[in-house]
């Protein structure tokens, strides 16, 4: 298929060059000209623009960092929907606001396009694994029309609903995500200061009731060196969406709004919102008194 790709980023730099290796035609854009030299040295083409790139596609993604850039790059006069040729397909895999995505599908039907939302869930390694998951919000027709080009990226595609529907339940899979987060980090943090080796501690959590996958990758990570490659902007905001999206909801919120508060307070000290938001472990490590 003629594929585009808008957003070259951490996440947007593997997914589309799995979509090109599947063998789809891919146009690529991104606000950073550097981006996609990789790419382009391996077969795929450079549009100017997002109404550039649609114009040569039949699908097109985006992987942005907020409502405000998806916003913009599926609207504005230069925009997906002002290139894309009706019977179209256009596929939102960031995370935004389920509300946004509602109203940027309602756009796009009044304009004989598909549309759906399809954020993805698997880190860096997922993506260049091409083994994300998928949270579908759309049409069930409109997926299986796109699933050929979001079969390159992810091993399991999951319909959720309607148009949003992919959105809320990306949204509650962080929260839940960063509050285990957090509660993983204050768990190392009282390890050290009892003494307790943290690769033990790792090896036996990891088999009891404690366990999560976001202590199992973070703490291992931390211990190796590694970086999970995500910042502790995109952290807050998504916190901030999730928090929003539960009180739209009807839900108190009360751990979620803490866990918020923490991730803001941390991104907010010493200009660390491009930083790792993994690095609360070192850091409650150290206002915990331990030499990291």
């Amino acid at each position: 298929m003629r594929v585009g790709f808008i957003g070259l980023g951490n996440m947007g730099q593997p997914m589309a060059a799995n979509i090109l290796d599947a063998g789809h035609t891919l146009t690529i854009h991104d606000t950073r000209r550097r981006t996609g030299r990789d790419l382009e040295a391996a077969g795929a083409s450079w549009a100017e623009d997002p109404r550039a790139v649609a114009a040569r596609s039949e699908v097109v993604l985006t992987s942005l960092p907020d409502t405000g850039a998806v916003e913009q790059v599926a609207l504005c006069n230069n925009g997906v929907f002002s290139g894309l040729a009706g019977g179209s397909t256009y596929v939102d895999t960031s995370t935004i606001a389920p509300s946004a995505m509602r109203r940027i599908s309602a756009m796009g039907t009044k304009r004989g396009l598909h549309v759906l939302d399809a954020p993805v869930s698997g880190g860096i390694h997922g993506a260049t694994d091409a083994a994300l998951t998928l949270f579908v919000g759309g049409d069930a027709e409109d997926l299986e029309r796109a699933r050929p080009v979001l079969e390159a990226v992810g091993n399991r595609i999951v319909h959720v609903g309607p148009a949003g529907s992919g959105h809320e339940i990306k949204l509650i899979n962080n929260l839940m995500m960063f509050v285990n987060f957090l509660g993983a980090c204050e768990g190392v943090a009282m390890s050290a200061r009892a003494g307790i080796d943290l690769r033990l501690l790792l090896d036996t959590i990891t088999s009891s009731m404690g366990q999560s996958r976001i202590f199992e990758r973070t703490v291992s990570l931390f211990l190796n060196s590694g970086r999970m490659g995500s910042t502790t902007d995109l952290a807050a905001k998504d916190m901030r969406l999730g928090v929003e999206l539960g009180s739209e909801l009807g839900v108190p919120m009360e751990v979620s709004r803490l866990v918020r508060d923490l991730i803001v307070r941390f991104r907010d000290a010493g200009d660390r919102g491009q930083g790792e938001f993994t690095d609360m472990i070192p850091d409650l490590l150290r206002r915990s008194g331990v030499d990291v």
